[in-house]
């Protein structure tokens, strides 16, 4: 595993707990702040401009929206997002429910995406890479308020600009043949409403798209 290290303000601010790898583009780090040891967060550190740039501007657009993950600290010179830090994403936490549990949830987090896909739709940003993965069990710093929201917008945009051609299991028809065809898109609305709808299919079956 490739050693992470923080550099100037981040590495004042910030200790490493744990890093991860996630392929060429993108180190996960879960820090705590160095003035504040009981309250960790992540950081995200792009090898690449382009991932840093889309998501920074998203969360930045979506500062305060509901059931959104919130950064809270960026670094554009190191290519560094600081964010919230989540307990655990939906695909793991379903996959230790059994049939009575995950209907008794299922209704609290068809709520919560819900309100995080309405803000995306209100500040007029498409996520298109809605997954179980990609959604995330939060506690708030009060220590009692605990929720659902959605993370990682580095492949999100606008809606009517052209898609970068993501293509995943929980991609819509359209995604896909663009990919296959080698062809732009343009970002809409409806790709995460199919991506919805698969993962409507997930929390009722118990059934994910690997």
């Amino acid at each position: 595993m490739v050693t992470i290290e923080l550099e100037g303000e981040a590495k004042e601010r910030y200790a490493i707990i744990r890093s991860y790898s996630y392929g060429e583009e993108l180190n996960v780090l879960k820090v705590y702040e160095l003035t504040k040891q009981k309250t960790n967060y992540v950081i995200k550190k792009y090898n690449t401009k382009e991932g840093f740039e889309r998501e920074s501007q998203m969360l930045k657009e979506l500062n305060g929206a509901k059931n959104i993950t919130q950064m809270v600290d960026y670094y554009p010179s190191q290519s560094i997002i600081v964010c919230e830090c989540a307990l655990y994403d939906l695909e793991t936490f379903l996959s230790h429910q059994n049939d009575s549990q995950r209907h008794e949830e299922k209704g609290s987090i068809i709520k919560d995406i819900v309100s995080g896909l309405s803000e995306l739709k209100k500040h007029n940003i498409v996520h298109t890479e809605l997954a179980p993965k990609n959604i995330m069990y939060f506690q708030e710093k009060d220590g009692y308020t605990e929720n659902w929201k959605l993370i990682d917008f580095d492949t999100a945009c606008f809606a009517g600009s052209y898609y970068a051609k993501i293509k995943m299991n929980y991609s819509a028809p359209e995604v896909i043949r663009a990919h296959e065809e080698g062809i732009k898109i343009k970002a809409d609305f409806t790709m995460d409403m199919f991506t919805f709808g698969l993962v409507l299919y997930f929390l009722e079956k118990g059934i994910f798209f690997a």
